[in-house]
């Protein structure tokens, strides 16, 4: 892939002097500690202002329903923002002009599809990566310790669902010409993934099981109806096929 590395450092630094990349992870390292703040201070202010018998039955906070409000927020958000941050990667330099500037460059189409992901996956990466460390610290100072490798392997899950959502919107700005319809194609990819993890027996075959993988391997339970390893590996086939339509597509594309 010829231009793979200048095209890549490219992204890079438009993402650094646009203050994408900063924005994305402030943005996420304050969801995360405000999972963990929220998740401890909504009891108390239970206690403080509800009426008394609204009190009864309701535990202490646990680490548990950090995690699953985490991974409700933080694949939630990044799905949006997948959508809005991949939507004009390409569809956006092609209106601009930008893209025909760069393609008359000794530089293969395939590099410039792998380094916009490769570029997308490090920010997010980047992201999600301080939000979980975040709500972990918090957790473990507000709600109880909680031990590291779990956490990490959150972490990851999170970051693979979100990819599979850039990927999805990725393609969508191959194939269409405008921004707006890129992330329309996106957003409808996201609704298709949200539907699918309604229906029991068609979630755990698709990305969309990567919420309920993503919890059981933070919390360290299993069940016999997950099986995180299939849904992992359903999900990298999944993010591997796009990219490749994105890129099959893209090649013999008129700029």
């Amino acid at each position: 892939m010829s231009g793979y590395r200048e095209l890549l450092e490219k992204e890079i630094v438009e993402a650094w002097r646009t203050y994408r990349l900063a924005g994305l992870a402030g943005l996420y390292l304050v969801l995360g500690i405000g999972v963990a703040v929220f998740t401890r201070g909504q009891r108390a202010l239970v206690r403080w202002f509800a009426p008394p018998e609204y009190e009864i039955g309701l535990s202490p906070a646990i680490a548990a329903d950090v995690v699953s409000q985490l991974v409700l927020v933080i694949i939630q958000l990044g799905a949006v923002m997948a959508i809005l941050v991949t939507m004009g990667a390409v569809a956006g330099e092609r209106e601009r002009g930008i893209l025909a500037s760069v393609l008359v460059k000794p530089v293969s189409r395939a590099a410039v599809i792998a380094a916009k992901w490769v570029a997308l996956a490090m920010q997010f990466a980047v992201a999600v990566g301080l939000a979980t460390l975040g709500a972990w610290l918090y957790t473990g100072v507000l709600v109880e310790p909680v031990p590291v490798a779990p956490w990490a392997q959150l972490a990851v899950v999170i970051w693979l669902a979100t990819m599979v959502q850039v990927s999805i919107t990725l393609l969508g700005s191959v194939l269409f010409r405008s921004p707006l319809a890129a992330g329309a194609f996106g957003f409808l990819g996201l609704v298709g993934l949200t539907l699918a993890r309604g229906v029991p027996t068609l979630a755990p075959w698709l990305p969309a099981g990567l919420a309920d993988v993503a919890t059981a391997l933070a919390l360290e339970e299993s069940s016999p109806d997950l099986d995180p390893t299939r849904t992992i590996a359903i999900s990298i086939v999944v993010i591997a096929a796009l990219v490749a339509a994105a890129w099959l597509w893209f090649r013999r594309e008129e700029i």
